[in-house]
């Protein structure tokens, strides 16, 4: 028996066979199995698990041993880190408890000469020290006459700065130890950034190598890094327990290395999970966390999931459509349940609210309350959308086209300071139009990215003359503003970073955005004699086909061509727009950044919370709370031929939606997993028309018609203390955060104590003023009230304090303003529930 062992184990080193003690009693796994090492430098970080009796995994890294078997060719650390010591093949045994398995490692690469490179070794080391970040050395000066680029984005440059300015001082290649660069980072002489790392560290053998081994720059070689592979990517634990990660970077020849040991580790979630420097997750607390890998610009994040033990999704709760689905899934592995559903008065108000931006008038209130048809939800979520087919019900297209381009208007930055009245006013009347007309949202993106004529006659082409600037021989768009807008309104990526450096936390480059910017080279602004009389006027039109456009690199000095954002280069041979080949990569249906940036973004608006948020920041750093149900969103917006009504009359009619606003204990602080309604502070229009169509009154605007509501104004420029208050946006950029709901005092005051809510609850021909004029008995008064406001009749403990109310009023009508004025100052109406 010995002597087949002998064999299987002879049989194990060649094949790579895994090699198992037979008293194993349950499954130990270690990855990798079998790996190469092509540097002294390049170290394999070993993770060992265990799938226990329960089915559940755990990390065993930390309490397994590791023995090498080949320590003439390869060392290994209680950490499970190897190390290459010389070329050949060896083998590392990883002990745990009765069990074993054997890793088989190749040692391949010229060990003597060229252990260090630049681009994988020495940069990661500067970022994890902290040296080429914006507060050290890759500051706008530098620090102390040394300048490094912003995350290492400029290897090139680096490379110069450290071994040629002040004549090569910094590195000394007789003594490596004596470099400059290693005696300040070790503190061995003064350093205002610190001690950056110690001697026996792995950092300073990185750096020591490399100064040893001549100092080469960055390679010049085809392959180039591709990505970012996390092990594990997802993986659910208990408090307490612990997970080791793994990193590889994947190269566009095939080339596959662990760089587990240079990689940038951080915790999205600190209070859920932890990660030390070298990649050890411990979890901390209950929910769902993102730690993010950073490496030579390119990121990734490995899931943790760690569920609340003992709840359960209540009985009741019937999955309605896929997006249930999706959220129970997520649910079950979380450990969550949902609240009950909320009640017909609060699902009327919340779809009102959320889809029309609409208070329901008393009457529609109570003809829906009463309502006894098992269908009505449903119905009335076709109603609001106008896609009923009944012409006597689809009556609120006005009033959904009007708050829907109010939204867009701000996305997409529509202002009279840039366009002037009659470019605001096409701009404003084009994107209501089109969705009146309910048009596809891709050919509505089609119709913005590739408009021309005068911005006074035909409103989309605003969106590319927002961004036209002047040069020498005529008004132009300004490719790069345009680069950043199209990423942002229409993939949801934020990438101005690009401009100047690499993104921090994203694989785009400056070569990416330049890439995308190129699409808009060839557009003209002029000015238009036309309309001149009224300024601002500009006609958005292609340069001439023979007079040469093109976008240069910023730091190469290149001419870049068109590129969409991690897609090849196109042809653009023949194409007299670019911007075509632009848009129909944009909108195809497989390109999925585009669909699942406008699903995020409706889904946010009536959910609260993005399933990515902030609603435009999708980068793989920043990942969904529930990928699966931003995916299927997507792909049933995309087969439903980008209708925007369909997709919200998807979510409205979902058991989810309809969840009550009241959370469990448990859940109180779990808004990105809808296990309740997120309650939501009124938009500053929506909320001023609140409190008119409350009190039965009209805001007066200067220059728009009698009876214009707030959610209808085209642009924030119309004069309004209550809007700027509550947080009404500027429109100077493409962001959501412009608009903001964080409450402040002056917001409070506003409200309880200024003269405009006070004018409203007195008008002669307010909802009070008819009310005392008609008669109506104080309960019915009180009644016609609480629907205007809360959508819902007042209960009987209600009732009893407006009667008290009342009766301590110097008369009926000053009691019933009394009322009135506590209703718009509750939280019950500021909010949507």
């Amino acid at each position: 028996m010995s002597v087949l062992r002998a064999i299987a184990a002879v049989i194990g080193l060649w094949f790579g066979i895994v090699s198992v003690s037979p008293c194993a009693a349950e499954s130990l796994v270690v990855v990798p199995q079998r790996a190469t090492l092509s540097s002294r430098l390049d170290q394999l970080q070993l993770v060992v698990g265990r799938r226990e009796r329960d089915n559940r995994e755990s990390d065993r890294t930390r309490v397994a041993r590791f023995e090498s078997l080949s320590p003439e060719v390869l060392s290994v650390d209680s950490k499970g880190r190897v190390a290459a010591l010389k070329e050949g093949q060896g083998a590392i045994r990883v002990h745990d408890g009765d069990a074993f398995r054997d890793v088989f490692v190749d040692v391949d690469g010229p060990l003597e000469t060229g252990s260090a490179r630049f681009d994988d070794h020495v940069l990661p080391i500067l970022s994890l020290a902290g040296c080429n970040q914006g507060a050290c050395h890759a500051s706008q000066f530098g620090k102390g006459g040394f300048k490094l680029s912003v995350f290492g984005y400029a290897p090139e440059r680096d490379v110069l700065a450290l071994t040629r300015e002040w004549d090569g001082r910094r590195l000394s290649f007789v003594r490596p130890r004596d470099s400059l660069i290693l005696r300040k980072a070790t503190l061995q002489v003064g350093h205002g950034g610190g001690r950056r790392f110690s001697h026996n560290s792995y950092a300073y053998e990185v750096l020591r190598t490399w100064i040893a081994e001549g100092a080469r720059g960055p390679a010049n070689e085809a392959s180039s890094l591709k990505t970012l592979r996390v092990f594990p990517d997802l993986r659910t634990f208990r408090v307490g327990e612990s997970q080791q990660l793994r990193v590889e970077a994947i190269y566009s020849d095939g080339v596959v290395r662990d760089v587990t040991r240079r990689t940038q580790f951080d915790s999205l979630e600190k209070g859920i999970a932890e990660v030390a420097d070298d990649g050890y997750v411990t979890v901390r607390g209950y929910g769902q966390a993102a730690i993010m890998v950073r490496y030579r610009g390119h990121a990734n994040v490995s899931l943790v999931l760690s569920p609340i033990s003992g709840q359960e999704i209540r009985k009741d709760f019937l999955a309605r459509n896929f997006i249930d689905e999706q959220v129970i899934r997520r649910w079950k592995l979380l450990g969550l349940s949902p609240s009950a559903s909320c009640t017909d008065a609060e699902f009327l108000r919340r779809v009102f609210l959320d889809c029309l931006g609409t208070l329901p008038s008393p009457s529609t209130v109570e003809d829906f309350l009463a309502s006894e048809d098992p269908r009505k939800r449903s119905q009335l979520v076709d109603t609001v959308l106008g896609i009923s087919g009944d012409p006597e019900r689809d009556v609120y297209v006005e009033e959904w086209s009007t708050f829907w381009t109010l939204k867009f208007g701000d996305v997409l930055r529509n202002n009279r300071k840039t366009a002037g009245d009659a470019g605001m006013w096409a701009f404003h009347n084009w994107i209501k139009q089109a969705l009146r007309e309910n048009k596809p949202y891709d050919r509505f993106t089609r119709d913005l990215i590739t408009a021309e004529g005068s911005i006074f006659e035909h409103g989309p082409a605003n969106f590319i003359a927002s961004s036209r600037r002047p040069t020498d021989n005529a008004t132009v768009s300004d490719p790069a503003d345009l680069a950043e807008s199209t990423a942002q309104v229409f993939l949801g990526i934020r990438l101005q970073c690009a401009r100047c450096h690499h993104h921090p936390f994203e694989s785009y480059s400056q070569a990416d955005f330049f890439g995308l910017a190129a699409f808009f080279t060839r557009l003209n602004c002029k000015p238009s004699g036309t309309f001149g009389e009224l300024g601002f006027d500009a006609v958005v039109s292609l340069a001439d086909a023979e007079e040469p456009r093109s976008i240069k690199h910023p730091r190469t000095g290149q001419v870049v061509s068109p590129r969409p954002l991690g897609s090849a280069v196109i042809s653009t041979k023949g194409v007299l727009d670019l911007r075509v080949p632009l848009a129909d990569w944009l909108t195809s249906p497989k390109n999925r950044l585009f669909s699942r940036n406008i699903v995020n973004r409706i889904w946010g608006h009536y959910m609260g919370t993005g399933i990515v948020t902030p609603v435009d920041d999708l980068r793989s750093t920043n990942p969904p709370s529930n990928p699966e149900l931003l995916d299927a969103l997507a792909d049933d917006f995309v087969a439903n031929g980008f209708d925007l009504k369909q997709l919200m009359r998807r979510i409205m009619n979902s058991a989810t939606y309809q969840l009550s606003s009241a959370p469990l204990p448990a859940n109180v602080t779990r808004q990105r997993f809808y296990t309740h309604y997120n309650v939501k502070r009124l938009s500053a229009e929506v909320l001023l028309d609140a409190v008119d169509s409350a009190c039965g009154t009209h805001e007066r605007f200067p220059g728009v018609p009698p009876g214009t509501r707030a959610i209808a104004l085209p642009d924030p420029n119309f004069e309004s203390y209550f809007l700027d208050t509550l947080g009404r946006p500027r429109r100077l950029t493409n962001c959501e955060c412009e608009r903001t709901s964080e409450p402040n005092m002056a917001q409070v005051l506003h409200l309880a104590n200024g003269e405009m809510l006070e004018k409203k609850l007195s008008d002669k021909t307010g909802r009070v003023a008819k009310l005392e004029t008609q008669g109506e008995k104080l309960d019915s008064a009180v009644r016609q009230l609480y629907l205007a406001t809360f959508s819902r009749a007042p209960d009987s403990r209600e009732l009893i304090t407006c009667r008290e109310l009342v009766s301590k009023s110097e008369n009926r009508r000053r009691g019933l303003e009394n009322i009135l004025w506590a209703l718009c100052n509750s939280r019950e109406f500021l909010f949507n529930h």
